[in-house]
This record gives C-alpha cells, structure tokens and sequence, in this order.
C-alpha cells in the first residue's frame, strides 16, 4: 500500500516525552482493540462501525455497521459499552448503539440543529445545537437511554462545538463563533469564538474566556492526563493565508488563565483534533499538514512531531503496559504510536473516516 507513513519511535524523542514509561510488555501494549468510527462508503452512503484493531495479527475488521442519514461527527462513550452517534452540523439525528448492538434515535423536534458533539454527564446527555432561524447557539439536555429532550437553553453566541465536562460537575463549551447558514455552511461576518463555563442545572454561563486574535475559532477540548488543564485545538480563519498558515494550533486553559502556549505552527493553522498525552501533554493532529504534534508542558513553547501520515485527524489515548498509547485515525489507516513503538492498519475496504473515533473498553 502506497502511503507516506513515518511515526517517531520514542527513542528518537526528547527525553521528557517519555519520562516515567514503563518497560513495554509486548503481550499487553498490541492486544485486539475495538474502536467505534464513522465513515463515507465510495458509493457515498455514510455508516458508523466497530472496527476491530488486531495489531499482533496486523489487520483489521469491521465487525458492524449501522447506516446513518447523513454524515456523523463527534463519538461519545454511554459507559455502559455502547456509544453516542451524533450528526455533523447541520444535521438533526442522533444515534445511541448499546453493548448489545440495539440501535435508538431521535429527530430534532423542531428546527434546531446539532453541532456534532454530545456529553454523557450525571445530569443527563448534553448536546450543542443551533437555531437556524438566527444562527444562535443552544445547550440541550436529553435522557441519556430514550434520548428524549428535556431542557434547551439558549447561550450567548454562535457555533457551539465540544463540551466537556470539569470535575465538580460544570461545563466547558467551546464556541467556535463562525457565522454560518441554515445548512451549516460558514458565511462572512465577524468570529466570536469563547470558551464558556456553564451551570450544568440552568445553563447560566458563569465564565468566559476569548483570545486576543479574533480570527481563530476555538473548536475541540481535551483534558490532561493529570487533570490539571484543558487543551484547545483551533481552527485559524484569517483571510491572508500566510497569516493562517502560521497561526498557533493549541490553546491551553490552566489555572483559569486561557493562554497561547506556541504562538505560530507547523500545521497551516487547522488542528483536526486533539487528545492527552504523557506528562500532562497533548497530542493534536494537523490534518491539512499531514502531521501529528506533540506538546509537553516541559517545553511549551515549541512542538514535537510524532508521525506524518496522510490526512490524519482523530486522536484517542490509551493506558498500556508502557504507559500511553495514541491512535491516530488517518486517510490510509490507523496508526498507533507509544514508547514501545509504533504500527499502523491499513482500512479494510475502501472508506473515508470521519474526525473523531473512539476507543471503547
């Protein structure tokens, strides 16, 4: 298979990269694994699949698919073995599998939206949506097992993507603030783009936080692995394209201080996503580059390239038998890079992935 493939093993990183790995155990660290995924089939129909990772026996399988109404976006964990299924922008389906395979949906009960990103929370199962009528940002609450509606609140602002969850229970949601039409297309208009702090019974937004470049739009989060702070990947929309090229990839919330840690970047100014990574760090892909990036809080001005690989975007980690594991979903295949080191699977039939997986247990 032609691909251009390079992953980093860890004796060629600094050695803050991998400080505190364990002695891999091969036994443990390339066992079967089953992701979740959602894709394009070359006839254009969209599925999402548990695909099984077999990297002693170096293939992989789907082992089932569901059809879907149109193009899915984030994943999410039911906790219970199964997985959320949520449409991309501006779709109005969302999809819960159970372990046992049962299949549940529901419609959009009226012209609202999703953005792509559901949360599983003690609450109930938040999503982000849009009102199409004025382009204006919304936070729902659903049961998590019927997947009927509960509460929507409206928010102060305008494409609402991920949200995660802090530990006392509050939300974080990111506000991509890109102008957009009824079927989800950006439009011109200014980019309000913030990252909020929200009461998960009411909704009420307790904190804010922007940067000082408008023109970036704050998109996907992470948590480190230490728990201790928030990782933004962000989308860069200046209209010179050497000022977008260059623009910083990663924001970092920590102490309640939203910051820019590497002011420019090697990833054109698009991180695709982005998961924790060893040390407190994280791992983000730069789709349009064809790069997987590593920053460490050791060394936070700068970047370290972990793979390059062809189209890679989603990103999931993994404790091991030597420390972390990260997938990296790409256009070829999936790679999987850790201290003992680094493989990749080739899909099994033709399909284009779509931006975000994940790694069920």
């Amino acid at each position: 298979m032609q691909r251009r493939f390079l992953l980093l093993a860890a004796s060629a990183l600094p050695a803050w990269a991998t400080a505190g790995e364990r002695t891999p155990d091969p036994a443990a660290d390339w066992a079967a694994q089953t992701l979740a995924l959602a894709w394009r089939r070359p006839d254009g129909r969209d599925e999402v699949g548990l695909l099984r990772l077999d990297w002693d026996a170096q293939r992989m399988q789907v082992l089932g698919t569901w059809g879907l109404p149109g193009r899915a976006h984030g994943l999410s964990s039911d906790g219970r073995g199964g997985f959320y299924a949520v449409a991309a922008r501006a779709g109005d389906w969302l999809l819960h599998v159970a372990a046992d395979g049962r299949a549940r949906w529901a419609r959009q009960d009226g012209p609202w939206t999703f953005n792509g990103h559901v949360l599983p929370h003690a609450a109930g199962l938040f999503a982000t949506e849009t009102d199409p009528r004025d382009d204006s940002a919304h936070l729902a609450l659903r049961d998590p097992d019927t997947l009927v509606l509960r509460a929507r609140w409206a928010l102060d602002g305008r494409d609402a993507h991920q949200l995660v969850v802090q530990p006392d229970g509050r939300l974080l949601i990111a506000l991509g603030g890109l102008p957009r039409s009824a079927d989800g297309r950006k439009r011109a208009g200014p980019i309000a783009s913030a990252l909020l702090r929200l009461e998960p019974e009411t909704g009420r937004e307790q904190r804010r936080w922007t940067l000082p470049d408008a023109h970036i739009s704050l998109r996907h989060l992470a948590w480190s692995l230490d728990g201790r702070r928030l990782g933004v990947a962000l989308q860069a929309e200046h209209a010179d394209a050497a000022q977008r090229a260059d623009a910083p990839l990663l924001a970092v919330l920590e102490d309640d201080h939203l910051q820019l840690p590497v002011a420019g970047g090697p990833g054109l100014g698009y991180a695709g996503d982005l998961c924790a990574a060893p040390g407190g760090g994280f791992v983000l892909s730069a789709q349009k580059a064809g790069l997987g990036l590593l920053w460490h809080p050791d060394a936070p001005t700068r970047w370290t390239r972990i793979a390059e690989l062809t189209e890679p975007c989603a990103l999931q980690n993994q404790a091991t038998g030597a420390g972390q594991a990260i997938l990296i979903v790409a256009g070829r295949g999936v790679a999987r890079w850790q201290a003992g080191g680094a493989r990749m699977l080739a899909w099994p039939q033709a399909m284009v992935p779509d931006n975000h997986a994940l790694l069920l247990a």
